[in-house]
């Protein structure tokens, strides 16, 4: 979810994963474990070397693994600032998880070469775009994404505007 806080003298574009998704994740991650427990936990094998046994391991195995998947979208989804500062003049993106502490990079206001839109295709569903700052040694600062390019379109339009370009 994207957010745009505008002050006097910043301009910042917030991206967070909000909380009720996280938990959503938490909570379909729990599904995929009863695979395990009703094939291997529940029924009383006699044997562990038999071809049946060798598919619950294998569907077991991989329901954990989507498990796994799901609780580590949950805990390391980014949150991330984009901050257009004109009184200090520079751009600081700064990103975190659960896991992780907020990294912080600043830069010159002046190194910014553009802010641009940056589409990403998927093979099941529509397209998520971002904003991405371009600056003139090649760096690219991501912030946020959204299924939405016109909204992304109008918050770069103000971007590119505040900075007076």
């Amino acid at each position: 979810m994207i957010s745009i806080l505008e002050g006097r003298g910043f301009f910042e574009i917030r991206s967070a994963l909000p909380i009720g998704k996280r938990f959503f994740f938490l909570l379909i991650a729990l599904i995929p474990l009863l695979a395990p427990y009703e094939l291997i936990m529940r029924p009383d094998w006699q044997s562990y070397l038999n071809i049946p046994f060798l598919f619950a391991l294998v569907v077991s195995l991989g329901a954990l693994l989507v498990s796994g998947l799901l609780m580590w979208a949950a805990i390391a989804g980014l949150d991330s600032k984009l901050r257009l500062d004109r009184h200090s003049q520079t751009l600081t993106h700064a990103s975190r998880s659960l896991v992780l502490p907020w990294r912080t990079s600043r830069y010159p206001l002046s190194a910014v070469s553009s802010l641009e839109i940056e589409e990403h295709d998927w093979s099941d569903g529509d397209p998520t775009y971002s904003i991405v700052a371009l600056l003139t040694d090649g760096t690219q600062l991501t912030s946020g994404s959204s299924r939405s390019r016109e909204e992304l379109e109008a918050i770069v339009m103000r971007a590119t505007a505040y900075m007076g370009r």
